[in-house]
C-alpha cells in the first residue's frame, strides 16, 4: 500500500472478515507493527544477538531479576515458578510482561489487537528502510491446530494476566515459539515456525507503507489519542508527545 488511507481501508476489510469456524475456536485477530520491513518477527531476546535459551535457563535467570524489582519498588511480585519448563503461557508469565514492557529483553513477541496502536509502533520512530510493516496474525482459526516437539511451535497466551497496566492501555497479548532439542525445552524462533506451519493455523499476513509517510501518520493517530503518553503512561512518553507536537513529527 502506499498511502494511510488505503492501509485503513485494509483495516476495516481485515476487521469485517468472518471464519468458517465449524464451531471450532477463532483466536483474536493480532496485529504488530516494526519500523523497519526487512526487520524479521523477532524477540527482544534476539534481537540482542542472544540464543535462545532454555525454558528452564531462562526462568532461573529472571528469579534474580525479580529480587532486585521487589527490592526497587518495595513490592512483592507474586511467584509462580513451578519448576516445571513447559507450560502454556510459560512459568512466571506474569513478570515476564512486565519485564518487556520496561526494556527487559524476552523470548516474548508483543502484539496488539488494535491495528491503529500497532500503526503507532510502526511509525513511532525514524525508519532506516524505505517502508515500514504491519503484521497481522491469528494463530487460531477454527479448526483447530497440530504440532511437534521438535519443531518450532508458536503459542498464544491469550490477554488476561495481571501485570503492568501499558498491557491492557495497548491492548496486548503475546506469542512465544518452544521446541524440544535433546529432550529439553527450549525458546525457538517464529521465523522458524511460520516456515513449517499450515494454511489453517497461524495465519499471517504482512502490509508495508512507505516510512515517510510518519508525519501525517503520527498526526493522524495522535488526534485519535493514540501517542506515546497514553502507551506508555509515563514522564518520557508526555515529553515525546509534546515534542511531537510542537515540531510536527520531525524526521
Amino acid at each position: 500500500m502506499q498511502d494511510w488511507d488505503s492501509w485503513k481501508e485494509k483495516i476495516a476489510t481485515i476487521n469485517d472478515s468472518s471464519l468458517e469456524s465449524e464451531g471450532g475456536y477463532v483466536s483474536n485477530l493480532l496485529f504488530r507493527g516494526q519500523k523497519c520491513a526487512s526487520w524479521d518477527l523477532e524477540s527482544t531476546i534476539e534481537r540482542k544477538g542472544i540464543d535462545l535459551p532454555s525454558v528452564a535457563n531462562f526462568s532461573n535467570k529472571i528469579k534474580k531479576t525479580k529480587l532486585a524489582f521487589e527490592s526497587y519498588l518495595d513490592t512483592v511480585w507474586p511467584s509462580k515458578f513451578s519448576g516445571t519448563d513447559h507450560q502454556s503461557p510459560p512459568e512466571n508469565y506474569e513478570f515476564m510482561v512486565y519485564l518487556r514492557h520496561h526494556g527487559y529483553p524476552t523470548p516474548l513477541l508483543d502484539w496488539s489487537r488494535s491495528p491503529y496502536i500497532a500503526s503507532f509502533f510502526a511509525f513511532q520512530y525514524p525508519s532506516e528502510d524505505d517502508e515500514i510493516a504491519i503484521y497481522s496474525f491469528r494463530e487460531y482459526s477454527g479448526k483447530g491446530k497440530s504440532s511437534c516437539a521438535s519443531n518450532s511451535t508458536i503459542i498464544g497466551c491469550g490477554p488476561t494476566i495481571r501485570t503492568h497496566k501499558r498491557h491492557y492501555v495497548q491492548q496486548a497479548e503475546y506469542t512465544y515459539c518452544r521446541k524440544k532439542i535433546s529432550n529439553v525445552w527450549h525458546y525457538s524462533s517464529h521465523k522458524e515456525a511460520f516456515k513449517a506451519t499450515k494454511n489453517e493455523q497461524d495465519l499471517l499476513q504482512k502490509f508495508t507503507l512507505p516510512a515517510k509517510l510518519r508525519s501525517k501518520v503520527l498526526s493522524d493517530l495522535d488526534a485519535m489519542n493514540i501517542n506515546a503518553f497514553t502507551l506508555y503512561g509515563s514522564e518520557e512518553g508526555l515529553a515525546e508527545m509534546l515534542f511531537n507536537r510542537e515540531y510536527g513529527y520531525l524526521l
